[in-house]
Parts: C-alpha cells; structure tokens; sequence
C-alpha cells in the first residue's frame, strides 16, 4: 500500500463500540485506570441492604412494592424486649386500631433490599432520612474494618462477633456483617 492510500473501512459490525456506564446526572463512567488506586481491599460481597427512614410506612412499603416490583420480605415490631414478626396477612386497619404497627419493612428485588424503618407521621427530619448501609464482607475484612473504625475513634452503635456498626466522619451509618447469623 502507498502513503496515499487509505486503509480499507471495516463494516460497522465488526467495530467495537464501547458505551460507557451512565451515573447520575448523564455523568460518564471515564475508561482506563483510577486516579487513585486503593492500597488495599477488604472483600465487599454485596450490599445488605439500604435503611431509609419514612414518616408513613405503609405509603412507603407500598410505593417500594409497586414501584419496584419488590417483595414485601417481612414486617416486624418490637414487642416488650423481642421483635415480633407480623403475619403475612397483616391488616393495616385493623393493625392501627389494635395498636399493632411495625416499625420496620424489609422488600427485596433481586440484589435490591431495603429496610424501611416508621419514623412515625408528621416527624420533621433534621437528620438524613438515610438510616445506615449494611454491607456483606468477608470475615478477615470484618475484623479489619471493626479495628480501624475503632482505632480512629469512630461512634459505635453495635459491635457483635458477626456484626458491626459505626458512623463514618460524613455522619454515615454503615453496618458491617459477614453474613453468618448471631446467635440467640
């Protein structure tokens, strides 16, 4: 081929198109390396779950499972020093009238899960509606976190063998298991 001749085009089909991941705001996911490479990495296996906290949580659960297609997993309420799964057949009217409410909702959509917690109706939020972010991590990073979280002096909530919680320097809630059950 001469220096004036151009390279055959290859047809479109066999080109390959990257399309970027969009994040919020038609924000561009940039190819290539980070800018800042972690040092290290505690094996995050997935996240628990999300807790919000709601003024109304019927409206809430209700919106959630509509919206998002998700399963209503489980209602519970505290009762005395236990908490007390309600029945799946739970009704709300009759609930109120009876004084039973739950204070909490678990739905689920595939890796989606969100725990709703009652705020109760007219609260005025003047702290983040976001209650904490559970996070499933490997057992030797458990013990890695819980220890540099306390080293630094981070307020704790709940320090269990399979579990963790602290609020990060951003007022952040994180609850760290490594998904093995507690024991009662």
């Amino acid at each position: 081929m001469s220096e004036h001749e151009q390279p055959a085009a290859q047809p479109l089909a066999v080109q390959a198109v990257v399309v970027p991941a969009l994040l919020p705001y038609g924000l561009l996911v940039p190819e290539g390396s980070p800018l800042l490479p972690a040092e290290r990495r505690p094996t995050i296996e997935a996240v628990e779950h999300i807790a919000i906290r709601v003024a109304d949580i019927r409206r809430a659960e209700a919106f959630y499972h509509d919206f998002f297609g998700m399963d209503v997993v489980f209602r519970a309420r505290q009762a005395g020093e236990r908490w007390e799964f309600l029945p799946a057949d739970f009704d709300w009217d009759a609930g109120l009238r009876q004084g039973i409410y739950p204070e909490y909702c678990f739905l689920r959509n595939g890796p989606l899960a969100l725990l709703i917690q009652a705020a109760g109706r007219g609260t005025v939020f003047v702290e983040p509606r976001l209650q904490h972010i559970s996070l499933r991590v490997a057992p030797e990073s458990l013990v890695e976190l819980r220890g540099m979280a306390l080293v630094r002096g981070y307020a704790v909530s709940e320090d269990r063998r399979h579990s963790f919680v602290f609020r990060d320097p951003f007022g952040i809630t994180w609850h760290l298991t490594d998904g093995q059950a507690e024991p009662e």
